[in-house]
């Protein structure tokens, strides 16, 4: 369990050698390390000084004493994550997390710029070695954010930030314009084990942002680090209250970045997720640009240190690159501010794969496996009807998804009883979007009928597409544009869209046909998703009764005759807090009603029923 306590220790109790080493030859320990036993050994004497704050054991490596107080305890089923500071400075950093075999951490010492770097080799050996200060902190040193911006005036920063999609309709809890939240209670993925903490409280008074910020610059900060991470199930949170609970829980789980109320450049411990050594995000407020939009990308860079990425280089930039132009797109990890000024800038994690890169790392990877962050889930894994409103209106609130892999690919069914005319759009629709849209319409032979990936654009477009009668697919994955040596590849074009437009010929709303009284199983939609279905009812029957069955998850019924129901239109409705609904509708009218569930929170194993009485 989570053991909060201040108990000084050194690195390591003296424990005999014959103990602590493999029977396997070991590598010889640098000039500038010494070794300190086995992952288990190490842990074991962490939990003696837990029990007993006077077992201590004082080690040193090149003058500098390694001996620290630790804040923060974990060690639960072999996964450990401590955090403190040196024992004799307080401005310092120390942490180490991994498993009873396996640890990695380090030690910083900030005022003399020293660092130190703990590491289990293959034979299970833990040692310390001396290592630059940059490589704990990659932006420590050379003030690039300013020096990097002189391509740039104020002016164009300060009025380039993203404009949001008119598709934009909080599909998710972090899409769409500010509309009044609190700012100190956002999430992006309620209810997840996995938490990222943006502390804002050193730059708010109560609920209020300070130094002339608004609430709704704190949203989009908040808004832009939850767009770079919504691939993953990693809920960015404002919530101290959330973050304390996931923490309690598994710190591993968990990371924290503090907002600074003073001007300075942002930095962030590297592979700190997982414990609670916190990156630092300074305001900045002087430098012209808009702040939530400069924090925002900021705040997405240094996370992305603290999830275990280092700097994209290359090029003229050197240690950053700075993107290319022509495809208005460059890597969060480089140098992001040279395309401050994009109209239709994309933002992405990368694996270097453009000609000049310096750094090869797989960025999806070091987050899904090396920190184990998981992806989010499919939400559409078996393709899903394309739902049409009245007059063959195709709304971006019915219409809309998630690529969550590069692997993705999500369709939407629709059938011409006639010959038809395809008005459509499909948005990227988060602000800081990572998502370049590749949509096709495919026919029922598998053939592509039609392929939109506008260039520089972001959007996929079909206008006054002719269509025979016939049954078809629109079939929506990430885009690509150039090479991947120049240009970029769909390695993260990954995101939320949602689609929009019109699908002429007399059609009307689709839904899944319901019977009478036969349950439908397996049902799924992911959190502010919408499920429809139909029925036809017959003249003359006294009451129409839909049901929902679950055990997970929160569904909500909604019942329309003529139309598909909203959260505002309908006949009857429930919206208790579990996925059990049940609403009637006495004395229908003949004709068809549509049965709207919406998952609250995401569900799986949903039955949906609906029986007409005589």
């Amino acid at each position: 369990m989570m053991k909060l306590t201040c108990i000084a220790f050194a690195a390591l109790l003296s424990v005999g050698a014959s103990a602590q080493r493999s029977t396997q030859p070991t590598p010889t320990a640098p000039a500038n390390s010494i070794e300190l036993g086995t992952a288990d050994s190490l842990v074991q004497s962490l939990a003696a000084q837990h029990r007993n704050a006077l077992a201590r054991f004082n080690k040193a490596l090149g003058g500098e004493s390694l001996a620290v107080e630790i804040k923060d305890f974990y060690d639960q089923s072999g996964q450990v994550s401590i955090s403190g500071q040196a024992l004799e400075s307080s401005d310092s950093v120390f942490f180490l997390k991994g498993t009873r075999r396996n640890l990695r951490g380090y030690l910083v010492l900030h005022a003399k710029k020293k660092a130190f770097e703990y590491r289990t080799n293959e034979a299970g050996i833990v040692s310390v070695t001396e290592v630059p200060i940059t490589k704990v902190y990659p932006d420590f040193d050379e003030d690039f954010q300013r020096s990097n911006r002189s391509n740039a005036t104020v002016e164009q920063l300060a009025v380039a930030h993203p404009v949001y999609s008119s598709m934009a309709l909080r599909q998710a809890p972090h899409i769409g314009p500010y509309a009044n939240q609190d700012v100190t209670k956002l999430e992006s993925k309620p209810g997840s084990a996995w938490v990222f903490y943006l502390n804002t409280a050193a730059v708010m008074s109560g609920s209020t942002p300070i130094n002339g910020v608004t609430k709704e610059q704190m949203y989009r900060a908040w808004q832009s680090v939850a767009d770079q991470y919504s691939m993953l199930k990693l809920n960015v949170t404002t919530n101290k209250a959330v973050y304390d609970a996931a923490r309690a829980a598994n710190p591993l789980r968990t990371g924290v970045i503090n907002f600074i109320n003073q001007d300075g450049r942002s930095f962030a411990p590297i592979h700190s997720f997982g414990t609670t050594s916190a990156g630092t995000l300074y305001r900045n407020p002087a430098s012209g640009f808009d702040y939530g939009y400069g924090i925002g990308m900021t705040a997405a860079h240094e996370v992305g240190h603290q999830m275990g990425m280092l700097h994209d280089g290359g090029g003229s930039g050197g240690e950053y690159f700075e993107g290319i132009p022509a495809y208005q797109w460059g890597p969060i990890m480089g140098n992001y501010w040279q395309g401050g000024s994009w109209a239709n800038q994309l933002f992405t994690w990368s694996k270097g794969e453009y000609n000049t890169a310096s750094n090869r790392e797989d960025d999806l990877r070091i987050m899904t496996v090396d920190e184990a962050v998981p992806y989010a889930d499919d939400d559409n894994v078996n393709g899903k009807n394309l739902v049409l409103r009245a007059n063959g209106e195709i709304n971006p609130a019915d219409n809309w998804g998630q690529i969550e892999r590069n692997t993705d690919s999500d369709t939407f069914a629709f059938t011409l009883a006639n010959a038809g005319t395809l008005n459509l759009r499909v948005d990227p629709i988060e602000y800081l979007r990572m998502l370049d849209v590749d949509a096709s319409i495919v026919n029922a032979a598998g053939q592509t009928v039609a392929r939109s990936n506008l260039s520089v654009n972001r959007s996929a477009e079909f206008v006054n597409l002719s269509l025979p009668a016939g049954a078809y697919k629109l079939l929506i994955q990430g885009g690509a544009e150039g090479t991947p040596q120049n240009g970029f590849s769909k390695y993260s074009s990954l995101g939320y869209y949602a689609v929009k437009g019109t699908l002429g010929g007399g059609t009307t709303p689709s839904a899944t046909p319901l019977t009478s009284g036969q349950p439908l199983p397996n049902q799924t939609a992911g959190t502010a998703g919408w499920l429809y279905y139909q029925i036809d009812v017959p003249a003359g029957k006294t009451k129409l009764t839909a049901t929902l069955a679950g055990n997970n998850g929160d569904a909500d019924l909604y019942v329309a005759a003529g139309a598909l129901p909203t959260s505002s239109s309908y006949a009857c409705k429930s919206t208790g807090s579990a996925s059990s609904e049940t609403c009637s509708v006495n004395s229908p009218a003949a004709g068809r009603y549509y049965v709207g569930v919406y998952a609250y929170t995401g569900f799986n194993g949903l039955t949906v029923t609906a029986t007409v009485s005589p």
